[in-house]
């Protein structure tokens, strides 16, 4: 990834000084300059190193230059991928304000009707259905139906536009959203088309994400050898692209497989151990509370409380300040289990009433399932 950037860098400096005589040249105006392209491409390489400050503040000045060029199609462009970093950096800095984040969508989207250009508003679309997305998620707010169709609009404007990076990350996004509204082979189909796509564009981080959910897929229906295979090509094309923080993601996802073959395995503890290892070099919040909460979960199948509740408290407090309550009410089932290793009955109850009372008041649907599952084992009536 730092490659990525260097090189990305190298052409945003060669086109920011080309950037003078492209105003006069025959570039047509519903079309995104050289400048804005490079600095796109810089600005999604420091988002995937969770060096949000760098890329927003490149994206701010990248905005001010691409307007005085009269790049508008740029400009939206530019703006568009604002918004997505600001959207992501939400999860990690609990100081940005939403709405400020949401007005930079909504100025995307009205600088991408303007130019014209069609990636420009796939790019303005899909960044707004993301922001909405995790509010829905991690948070429990808002509805899916707005969050499908801004998704779907972005894959009609990206597949016009043929935008293949659009289209496949349009596609993905729709999975998930299908996903995690338990709608698994409708997931499933969106997650197919995102991967062909990427794999007919060469483009491995989009093949990464979609071989990330599909093993997910699969590991609900019981293929943990599919699921196992599918997360470990996900990490390997991670490697390949230098997706560090994507990297821990990667490892906990085979982590989980492995511990659901062999609890008492090594191999999945040593891949949690070198995920939170990965994620104290990074100091990204979001990948650290992963980590511990994945070792937490590992240390409960093998039977270990004591080790199990010390990572599990240390993602607690973490996705608290994040405000991350899907992640926040997983640690509590966890909790929950370590408590049962040692036969405290009334700890579990405790525990498993507080995360179904998050799920319920978040909206965190995809998790009631597992909490009443939870609560069946321990004879726990939670309705």
């Amino acid at each position: 990834m730092r490659r990525t950037i260097f090189v990305g860098l190298l052409g945003f400096i060669t086109a920011c000084a080309a950037g003078r005589s492209e105003q006069g040249s025959a570039r047509r105006a519903a079309e995104p300059s050289a400048f804005a392209s490079s600095a796109v491409s810089v600005m999604q390489a420091y988002d995937l190193e969770s060096r949000f400050q760098e890329a927003a503040d490149l994206g701010r000045f990248a905005i001010e230059r691409a307007r005085l060029l009269k790049d508008a199609a740029g400009e939206a462009r530019l703006t568009a991928e604002l918004g997505r970093v600001l959207s992501r950096q939400l999860r990690h800095d609990p100081g940005l304000k939403e709405a400020d984040v949401l007005a930079v969508l909504q100025r995307a989207r009205q600088l991408a009707e303007a130019s014209g250009d069609r990636g420009a508003q796939a790019a303005a679309l899909d960044a707004e259905g993301m922001f909405h997305y995790w509010n829905k998620v991690s948070a429990g707010r808002g509805e899916w139906p707005p969050v499908v169709s801004l998704f779907e609009q972005a894959h009609a404007r990206a597949s016009e536009a043929g935008d293949a990076r659009g289209t496949s990350e349009a596609l993905f996004h729709l999975g998930l959203s299908h996903q995690f509204q338990g709608d698994a082979a409708g997931a499933r189909g969106f997650f197919e088309r995102s991967l062909k796509h990427a794999r007919e564009s060469g483009d491995a981080l989009m093949q990464s994400y979609a071989l990330r959910h599909l093993a997910d897929l699969a590991e609900k229906e019981g293929d943990l050898d599919t699921a196992l295979a599918y997360h470990r090509e996900s990490l390997r094309l991670r490697e390949q692209v230098g997706f560090r923080t994507g990297q821990v993601f990667a490892l906990i996802a085979v982590a989980h497989v492995l511990t659901l073959r062999e609890p008492q395995g090594a191999e999945a503890l040593e891949a949690t151990q070198r995920a939170l290892r990965m994620a104290e070099e990074s100091k990204d919040p979001a990948s650290l509370r992963e980590a511990h909460a994945a070792l937490g979960h590992v240390y409960v199948r093998r039977g270990d409380a004591a080790s199990a509740l010390s990572h599990l408290e240390q993602a607690m407090t973490n996705a608290e300040a994040h405000q991350d309550w899907l992640t926040v009410a997983d640690v509590q089932l966890g909790i929950a289990r370590a408590y049962a290793l040692r036969g405290e009955k009334a700890r579990v109850e405790e525990w498993l009433r507080r995360a179904w009372a998050l799920a319920n008041q978040r909206g965190l649907s995809i998790l009631f399932e597992e909490v009443e599952q939870l609560g069946r084992e321990h004879g726990i009536a939670l309705r």
